[in-house]
């Protein structure tokens, strides 16, 4: 689920876009170059694929916060992966995307003994 802030400025971002597309509609009604009309247009589609990245790494943020939470009260310091997942909470509001996968990887694949559950 999206929190309050997130839901405003996906909205804020859809409302923007919006904009852009109806800006769209007067350029081909104005008979605007095609060029210009093609820009415009990708510009969206880059709007929309930020869009898409920005809730996803929120979403996949949200889930390794909770598995996180969940490993670090499984293990109070004595298992064998406990410098592990203190580093990743330490580092964890610094993580990018790439950096949330790999975490949520390594936390949902592995039990801390070294072995896949």
């Amino acid at each position: 689920m999206l929190s309050l802030k997130e839901k405003k400025t996906l909205t804020k971002r859809l409302h923007y876009l919006q904009g852009q597309l109806k800006g769209i509609e007067g350029m081909i009604d104005d008979g605007r170059p095609i060029q210009e009309i093609f820009n415009q247009l990708k510009a969206v589609e880059q709007g929309i694929h930020t869009t898409i990245h920005d809730v996803l790494a929120n979403q996949l943020k949200m889930h390794l916060a909770e598995v996180l939470s969940a490993r670090l009260a499984a293990c109070p310091g004595n298992c064998s992966d406990a410098e592990r997942l203190q580093y990743t909470k330490k580092q964890f509001a610094e993580l990018d995307l790439k950096g949330v996968i790999e975490s949520l990887s390594w936390l949902v694949t592995d039990n801390g003994q070294g072995h896949r559950q």
